[in-house]
């Protein structure tokens, strides 16, 4: 899985430098929560299966039917040892922690 998603970084994860931030288009056949491991398995170079489940910090199904066509608004969380914002057209926007940020920059 993990070629699959070091393909699926390069085609999918901007990163801003000035922000310190992750963004993540959302493409309408995906599951908001699956979008969410798989980005953040993809900037920590590991398996989505070696992250802690989803479920443990907030409920993937109700995530996944947070936002309709209509909807306005943005959720944000944390997990892993980053901040998520969902944004209404299921677009992610991924902040790492300051303790993050300095084990990668190390």
């Amino acid at each position: 899985m993990r070629a699959q998603t070091e393909s699926w970084w390069e085609q999918r994860i901007n990163y801003d430098n000035s922000s310190n931030s992750y963004h993540v288009k959302h493409e309408q056949s995906e599951l908001i929560s699956t979008n969410i491991v798989l980005t953040i398995a993809a900037i920590e170079e590991t398996e989505p299966t070696e992250l802690p489940p989803l479920a443990t910090t907030i409920d993937p199904d109700a995530l996944d039917n947070l936002f309709t066509e209509d909807s306005s608004g943005h959720v944000t969380f944390s997990y892993t040892g980053y901040e998520i914002t969902i944004h209404n057209d299921g677009s992610l926007e991924i902040v790492p922690s300051a303790d993050v940020a300095r084990q990668r920059s190390n």
